[in-house]
């Protein structure tokens, strides 16, 4: 009689090759997302009166425009003017996020390719959980930014705390 033979075991290798490109790919979504968000943010030590230029060089870009959201009575709300415009067909190539904090001292900028937005599913929430409005925050989706088309988003100070401009190009 002839030794049975042991059958292979080939699915251990498929399911550690699977595990090995799994991690290989987290591991580069995260690089990708570090790089991404280093290139395109900056934090710049400066004084109060040399950031309040920076805003208002953002807002001479938008001449007699208001943002799209504004806080009413400490809830955030669409501005009836901007929100009835008519829509644009001018795409989309940037989110731009300009914060001063005035604890830090600190000017932050961010800029984020409207294509990596595209990617997301479901709506982009604005919220502020410091100032109460985290649960009644502004949702929109990219589709609506798109209607909208390039100008302010938001523009919101806070006493001792900073100031934010959000805006689309």
């Amino acid at each position: 009689m002839s030794e049975e033979q042991k059958p292979k075991r080939r699915w251990v290798w498929v399911v550690v090759g699977v595990l090995f490109v799994l991690c290989v790919l987290a591991i580069g979504g995260i690089i990708f997302a570090t790089a991404l968000f280093r290139q395109n943010m900056t934090m710049t030590p400066m004084s109060e009166q040399t950031a309040a230029g920076e805003f208002e060089a953002v807002l001479a870009r938008f001449p007699g425009q208001q943002p799209l959201v504004q806080l009413v009575d400490g809830r955030p709300q669409y501005v009836p003017e901007r929100a009835a415009r008519a829509t644009t067909t001018t795409p989309l190539k940037t989110l731009h996020v300009v914060a001063w904090d005035d604890d830090e001292g600190q000017l932050v900028t961010f800029s984020l390719p409207f294509w990596l937005l595209r990617l997301k599913s479901g709506p982009i929430q604005l919220s502020a959980y410091s100032q109460g409005w985290d649960d009644r925050g502004v949702s929109f989706s990219v589709a609506d930014l798109e209607k909208y088309g390039p100008g302010l988003l938001l523009d919101f100070s806070e006493a001792r705390e900073g100031r934010v401009i959000i805006w689309v190009e």
